[in-house]
């Protein structure tokens, strides 16, 4: 299903000058208000707008609205949301990722603790591994250039929460790591 709809520069710019009446706007604050960064980052929550500049026939529309779920929408969707994997996003090395746990938790975490750890809770693949790329990506990503692993903040928080419980943390020392599977 298509809405065509046709506006010049000079409508979209008036457009953005109205304000949003208040009960939109407790109404958006009170759904934000218990949802997390990533409830709001996530695209099923957000309703969000592209612009592209076409050249069209007068008679053709300047803004289409595309039904969610038909094959022309899912293209839209793959051209348009190309997400980059940011070092931002997995900024820890092993040796990060230790001294963060060991700072927020208050108890001793050291890097064997984090091989440990993602080889309990599947990570990460082993070192040798033919598919190094095949991580939580909630966790770790796999770096090509140089052959390593970095963190994300959700492990390191995930790992906190972990070493808190006492019984929980005697299971990531219990693991015994392979040779072939140590490694950073």
């Amino acid at each position: 299903m298509r809405c065509n709809s046709k506006l010049d520069v000079d409508q979209i710019t008036s457009l953005q000058k109205f304000d949003i009446p208040e009960e939109i706007e407790a109404l958006d604050a009170r759904l934000q208000k218990h949802m997390s960064e990533e409830e709001l980052a996530d695209l099923e929550y957000q309703f969000r707008v592209v612009y592209t500049l076409d050249s069209a026939a007068k008679g053709k529309a300047g803004i289409q609205f595309i039904k969610p779920g038909t094959e022309e929408a899912k293209d839209i969707h793959n051209v348009l949301l190309k997400y980059k994997i940011a070092d931002e996003e997995y900024p820890y090395k092993p040796t990060q990722v230790a001294q963060l746990v060991t700072e927020r938790s208050g108890k001793q975490f050291l890097i064997s603790n984090n091989t440990q750890a993602w080889l309990l809770y599947k990570a990460r693949p082993p070192k040798g591994s033919k598919q190094p790329q095949q991580t939580n990506r909630e966790f770790c990503i796999y770096h090509p250039a140089h052959s390593d692993y970095t963190y994300s903040e959700k492990w390191v928080t995930f790992l906190c929460e972990k070493v808190a419980l006492e019984d929980e943390f005697k299971r990531i020392k219990a693991v015994q790591p392979s040779k072939d599977t140590r490694g950073i």
